[in-house]
């Protein structure tokens, strides 16, 4: 398989993958800002719960891989500190500074978080065992 039909499989399953967690976590992030929840904790919360579903996912369905399940889930770990981390500058900023409205901020963050972690995972997470496996 070429290269760029690799890359497009990966980007496709990710994608569907995206989708199924981004319903999941959205789910919770907004049934708690309805409840009266504070954006921040209802962020946290919801990423909190597509945390494991997006491992398991990324793992078994989008990557396919068969590494090591903890040196995986180390370096998964890394990768989501990294991209939540983003995504929490960007529901800040974007509720403080554009003053954005909070459902629109929450959707501006998740963007930010989902391109940082897919090139997270690809080039960290699941890269070839050659490389990476013994770092964890």
């Amino acid at each position: 398989m070429s290269r760029w039909r690799s890359e497009s499989a990966y980007l496709g399953r990710y994608a569907g993958s995206g989708a199924l967690n981004t319903l999941v976590g959205f789910a919770v992030i907004f049934m708690l800002m309805w409840l009266g929840i504070s954006p921040f904790i209802a962020n946290v919360a919801g990423y909190a719960v597509g945390f494991i579903l997006g491992f398991v996912l990324s793992k078994k369905f989008v990557f396919r891989s068969n590494g090591h399940f903890v040196a995986e889930g180390v370096r998964y770990l890394i990768a989501f500190i990294i991209s939540f981390s983003c995504n929490l500058l960007a529901l800040h900023f974007a509720l403080t500074v554009l003053n954005f409205h909070a459902a629109i901020a929450q959707i501006a963050a998740a963007a930010s978080y989902t391109l940082i972690m897919y090139l997270l995972i690809r080039i960290f997470v699941f890269s070839p065992k050659s490389k990476i496996d013994n770092l964890a």
